[in-house]
């Protein structure tokens, strides 16, 4: 009778992992619930794919409706413009600025700095990149934050060739991420022909999970996210589709599943239809 009653290892382990909402609606059931708490999560994709918008919200969403304030780290544009940018989804990262439910760090500034000179050394490069994730790392603690955003990896090594100095670049992102211990998402661009989910190849190494985002050009263009990895997650291994309306990111349904019976003849009959309207 105990026997019965007594919880599987798996239940347990279910339960002793919290999740972290996303804000994004479809993705949550996807992922078990949520990002698992403390999560530091690659989301990689092409360029105009939708990575910035998807930060954006997972850090509004946690903000106004979850109630846990977050960090947004910039490299690629100034706060101002990505502000100015999500306003069109109805979200003022200004205003969640001046009520302390938001914090920005701009890091920009390493990009026009490495214009500058041709090249720096390995030392310079890293005092300039740990006073700026100091000023990150601050800024958590101040807020108490709880969501972090690095938009993106990429841009701390702008301008770096030598492989061995871009190890040492993200080795110290990566401490920070663990020691802050923010649910986090970091961004990368995913280079066409490349045959590699991030622009270095060393990127995923500092995750625990991995999301790609992509974007087909098709008769009709269809966006799609594949979850590539989630540690303590049982995630499909489906693709998609995503669609970018009025009030952000919305997760439509699998694309294309094929593990269903169902799923099989309906693909099939689709196809059928469209090579008979093709003729």
């Amino acid at each position: 009778m105990v026997a019965s009653v007594r919880p599987s290892l798996w239940s347990i382990m279910e339960t002793a992992i919290e999740r972290v909402h996303t804000g994004i609606p479809g993705l949550d059931h996807v992922l078990e619930g949520g990002f698992p708490k403390g999560a530091r999560v690659l989301l990689a994709g092409g360029a105009g794919c939708g990575k910035t918008i998807c930060c954006g919200q997972y850090l509004y969403k946690g903000a106004t409706k979850f109630g846990e304030p977050g960090v947004y780290v910039s490299t690629e544009e100034p706060p101002s413009e990505f502000k100015a940018n999500m306003l069109r989804f109805g979200w003022d990262f200004k205003k969640l600025e001046n009520e302390k439910k938001i914090g920005m760090v701009d890091a920009v500034y390493q990009r026009v700095e490495s214009e500058l000179t041709e090249s720096e050394s390995l030392q310079s490069i890293l005092y300039n990149l740990r006073s700026k994730l100091s000023e990150v790392k601050i800024l958590v603690e101040q807020l108490g934050a709880t969501r972090l955003v690095v938009d993106s990896l990429p841009g701390f090594g702008f301008r770096v060739t030598d492989l061995n100095t871009l190890r040492e670049i993200f080795l110290e992102v990566g401490l920070l991420l663990k020691d802050v211990g923010c649910t986090t998402i970091m961004t990368t661009e995913i280079v066409e022909g490349s045959g590699l989910i991030s622009r270095y190849g060393i990127e995923e190494f500092l995750a625990t999970g991995v999301m790609v985002l992509s974007l087909v050009k098709q008769s009709s263009p269809l966006r799609k996210l594949f979850v590539r990895k989630m540690r303590g997650t049982s995630h499909s291994l489906n693709d998609y589709a995503f669609a970018i309306g009025p009030d952000g990111i919305v997760i439509k349904g699998p694309v294309g599943v094929r593990s269903v019976s169902h799923g099989r003849r309906r693909l099939h009959s689709n196809s059928g239809r469209k090579r008979r309207s093709h003729r």
